[in-house]
C-alpha cells in the first residue's frame, strides 16, 4: 500500500503561509511528509461514475469500426448492475478508511454534521452512481444524493457556456491547430505502439483501403457546437480504447464477437496510452478545461478552507460539514487534474480514470495549529474493477498512490 501523498498549507481564510507550486486557487500541494499525531479535519471526494455500456450502441460502434460489437444488458451510457456493485465495494472501503461510522474516534467524527453528495444532473449515471455514494458512505444515515433536474447542465462540472466558446472562438481554433502540429510532430512511441495494437484487434485492414477506419493518420480539425476539435484516427481509437476496457471490466468477452475475445490485461495495457493520450491533448489543456474546473475548484478550496459552498440548486453547504462528496465524470478527474497540476498513473489499471476512480482532496491540522492539505487518489485494479471488488492489494492494487505536482504543458 502506497502512502506517499502529497501536501501543502492551506492558504487564504486560514491566514497561513504559502508551502507550495503555485495552484489553481487558494490550496496548493508539495511533497512533504505528514507530521506525527496530524488530525484530519475535512475531506472532499470527487468520483467517476461507475462502470457503464458505450454511449454509442453496438449498431453505432459496427458504423464506426466495421466489426460488430458486443451487446450490452443496458442502453448507451447507463450503469450496469455489475457497475453499481463495483462502485459501491469501493465507497464502502472508502468510508471504512474515512472511519465515516465514527468507530475508531481517531480525530473528529467525519459525519457528524451530515455529509453532502452532489451528482451531476447531465446523465443517469451520474445521478446514480450519487445514490450509490449516498448509500454506501454513511448507511445509517439514509443519505440522499442531489442533483439539478436530470439533463439540465450543471456549471458546477462545466463551467463553460455558449458565450464563453463565441467570446473565444479564435483562441480555441489556434489551440486546436496547435495540438494538432503537436501530433504530428511529437506522438509518443506508447501511443504508436497502442495504435497498432487497436488496429490489429479492430480494424486490421483499415490502413489499406476499404471502409474500416485508420487509426495511425494525423489528427484532423473539426467542428462540434461551433468550436474547433480534434477529430480522426487517434480520436477514433482513443474512445475505442475505453469502449474495450469496459467490455472487459464488465465480462463481455467471451459473450461477443471473435476479436473480443482477444482482450486480456496484457492487451489493455498497450491500448490505454492512446486514450491517455488524447485526454492529455484535449481534457487536461488549454482555454475550456480552465474554465470548464473553474467552479469546482472554487468550491473545492472554499470547503478546504472552512468556508461554506453555494451548490448550483442555490443551498449552502453549511460550514460545519466536514466531508463533501461529488459524482462527476472522467473528465471532471481529467480537468482538475489540469487545474491542481496532478499527474498520476497505477501499476495494476491502465485507464487512469477509470470507472470508480476517486480523488480526495483532504485538509490535515498539526500539533502545532497549521493546517496542511493533500490529495490522495482511491482506484481500483483491473482485477477488481472486473471482477465486482473494492480496493485490492490481492492483486496488486494500492488503496491509495501518490498524485504528484506536474507543470501546465506551454498554451
Amino acid at each position: 500500500m502506497t502512502k506517499t501523498l502529497l501536501f501543502a498549507a492551506c492558504l487564504a481564510s486560514l491566514g497561513l503561509g504559502f508551502a507550495g507550486p503555485a495552484s489553481a486557487g487558494t490550496v496548493g500541494f508539495s511533497s512533504a511528509p505528514l507530521p506525527d499525531h496530524a488530525v484530519l479535519e475535512r475531506v472532499v471526494l470527487v468520483a467517476r461514475h461507475g462502470i457503464r455500456s458505450p454511449t454509442h450502441g453496438p449498431e453505432a460502434l459496427e458504423k464506426e469500426t466495421g466489426v460488430v460489437w458486443p451487446a450490452w444488458p443496458v442502453a448507451p451510457g447507463q450503469l450496469t448492475e455489475h457497475g453499481r456493485v463495483t462502485l459501491g465495494h469501493l465507497m464502502q472501503d472508502i468510508a471504512l478508511h474515512y472511519d465515516l461510522a465514527c468507530a475508531r474516534h481517531q480525530g473528529p467524527c467525519l459525519s457528524k454534521a451530515a455529509p453532502v453528495i452532489w451528482a451531476d444532473s447531465a446523465d443517469d449515471r451520474t445521478r446514480q452512481s450519487g445514490q450509490i455514494m449516498a448509500e454506501t458512505l454513511v448507511p445509517a444515515q439514509h443519505l440522499m444524493a442531489r442533483s439539478l433536474s436530470p439533463a439540465m447542465h450543471d456549471p458546477l462540472f462545466d463551467a463553460v457556456t455558449p458565450e464563453f466558446i463565441s467570446r473565444n472562438r479564435a483562441i480555441l481554433a489556434a489551440e486546436a491547430a496547435s495540438l494538432q502540429r503537436d501530433d504530428v510532430k511529437a506522438r509518443p512511441q506508447s501511443v504508436d505502439q497502442g495504435l497498432r495494437v487497436l488496429q490489429a484487434l479492430i480494424a486490421p485492414e483499415g490502413c489499406s483501403g476499404g471502409t474500416s477506419p485508420c487509426f495511425s493518420t494525423p489528427l484532423t480539425i473539426g467542428n462540434k457546437k461551433g468550436r474547433a476539435v480534434l477529430e480522426g484516427g487517434p480520436a477514433l481509437a482513443a474512445s475505442m480504447a475505453e469502449n474495450i476496457l469496459l467490455v472487459y471490466a464488465q465480462g463481455l468477452e467471451n459473450a461477443g464477437p471473435r476479436w473480443a475475445q482477444a482482450l486480456a490485461p496484457e492487451l489493455l495495457t498497450r491500448a490505454l496510452p492512446v486514450h491517455d493520450y488524447l485526454s492529455d491533448l484535449t481534457r487536461r489543456r488549454g482555454t475550456l478545461v480552465k474554465e470548464k474546473s473553474r467552479l469546482m475548484t472554487d468550491a473545492i478550496d472554499r470547503f478546504l478552507s472552512g468556508e461554506s459552498v453555494t451548490l448550483s440548486d442555490g443551498s449552502i453547504v453549511p460550514r460545519e460539514t466536514r466531508f463533501l462528496a461529488f459524482a462527476g465524470h472522467d473528465t471532471t478527474l481529467d480537468a482538475l487534474a489540469a487545474r491542481y497540476r496532478l499527474d498520476w498513473s497505477f501499476a495494476d489499471q491502465p485507464d487512469r480514470t477509470a470507472p470508480d476512480t476517486t480523488l480526495a482532496f483532504e485538509r490535515w491540522r498539526d500539533r502545532a495549529g497549521h493546517a496542511l492539505c493533500r490529495v490522495v487518489i482511491f482506484h481500483q485494479s483491473l482485477a477488481a474493477l472486473r471482477n465486482g471488488g473494492g480496493l485490492d492489494e490481492a492483486h496488486g492494487g494500492a488503496m491509495m498512490v501518490s498524485v504528484k505536482p506536474a507543470p501546465m504543458p506551454a498554451e
